[in-house]
């Protein structure tokens, strides 16, 4: 199985109320969605959770092929070793997300503007309108 996964965060005020949105897609079709809040948190950390959310999927469901697309770049370039993990707050996320990552044969991860991850973004947007 190769599946192509979708990923954003969203936070109202940065922090401020935060949640993912993960769309599953195997061949054209979605398999599984995650929509749920996280607290509040900064627009990077919900980020960095709906990729984690999405790995940990993949871990679970041992899919070993599998392209993630989000629209956060800085969690992109961070992800695939082309920007430095500064933020201490983002240093567990990031390495968390590393761990997962080495549990999966066949991994990549590439960045899509926002108007290419809508439905990832209504997920989130619905964990945060219940």
């Amino acid at each position: 199985m190769k599946l192509d996964i979708y990923c954003d965060g969203a936070s109202r005020s940065n922090p401020g109320e935060a949640s993912v949105g993960v769309s599953i897609i195997d061949q054209n079709f979605e398999i599984a969605t995650i929509s749920r809040e996280i607290g509040i948190a900064t627009n990077n950390v919900a980020e960095y959770c709906a990729l984690i959310d999405g790995l940990k999927y993949c871990v679970e469901n041992d899919v070993q092929h599998v392209n993630f697309y989000l629209d956060s770049k800085l969690v992109v370039e961070q992800i695939n070793g082309n920007f430095k993990v500064k933020s201490q707050h983002l240093k567990d996320f990031y390495n968390e997300a590393i761990l997962l990552i080495s549990n999966i044969e066949n991994f990549s991860i590439s960045h899509v503007y926002r108007e290419n991850n809508k439905r990832a973004d209504e997920l989130a947007n619905q964990a945060l309108d219940k």
